[in-house]
């Protein structure tokens, strides 16, 4: 057997014996990481909801992601909410319900957490999950003097740029992003919510 063909077939031994083992690791992994992310979400209710004790999903769909690629139009493809949590406080009684929703922000999906009273059925914590914009220009969509503009918003109110929310200075697509998702998911999670779908 020739020189080249010996490391051919060494490196291939070696490549498919990494690949099984990767292969492995991602099994074991993959299962505690989803639960670590689903006990993180969790924990970000209880900030979005102040007052609960407790957290309940009252609405999930068997999609893991909210944003999924569009081959078609080469870019990402946003999807309806996936997740209600009910926060109920001490004595059992609902203080709300919070809702993860998504939009494409300029540099991918925008996730947020959004907390909304049951009595006033008005925003009452807002929470960014994850986001991949500009550091320094885009990433202050997480500053609590952007956030705090959703605070008191109802259904009925726009929840758009330029009519009730205030963009950031140099991130307005980072802005739209925020705002899109907290409209869009409002909608739908009060009509799942309310509708008791």
């Amino acid at each position: 057997m020739s020189e080249s063909v010996r490391m051919v077939v060494v490196l291939t031994v070696i490549a498919m014996v990494s690949a099984g083992i990767l292969s492995q690791v991602y099994s074991v992994t993959s299962g505690i990481i989803e639960e670590n992310a689903a006990r993180e979400l969790e924990s970000s209710v209880f900030e979005v909801l102040p007052g609960i004790s407790k957290v309940e999903i009252i609405k999930a769909s068997p999609q893991d992601r909210l944003v999924e690629d569009d081959p078609k139009e080469m870019r990402e493809e946003e999807q309806r909410i996936t997740l209600i949590y009910q926060g109920l406080d001490d004595s059992g009684k609902a203080v709300g319900y919070a809702f993860v929703g998504e939009a494409n922000g300029y540099g991918g999906a925008v996730r947020v957490l959004v907390g909304v009273g049951e009595e006033t059925n008005k925003i009452v914590g807002l929470k960014i999950l994850s986001h991949a914009e500009t550091p320094g220009l885009g990433s202050r969509i997480e500053e609590e003097t952007f956030r705090s503009q959703f605070i008191g918003k109802s259904v009925q109110d726009p929840i758009a740029l330029g009519k009730d929310i205030d963009s950031i200075s140099g991130a307005t697509v980072s802005s739209r992003a925020v705002s899109e998702a907290v409209r869009r998911g409002f909608d739908e999670a009060t009509a799942a919510y309310k509708g008791g779908n």
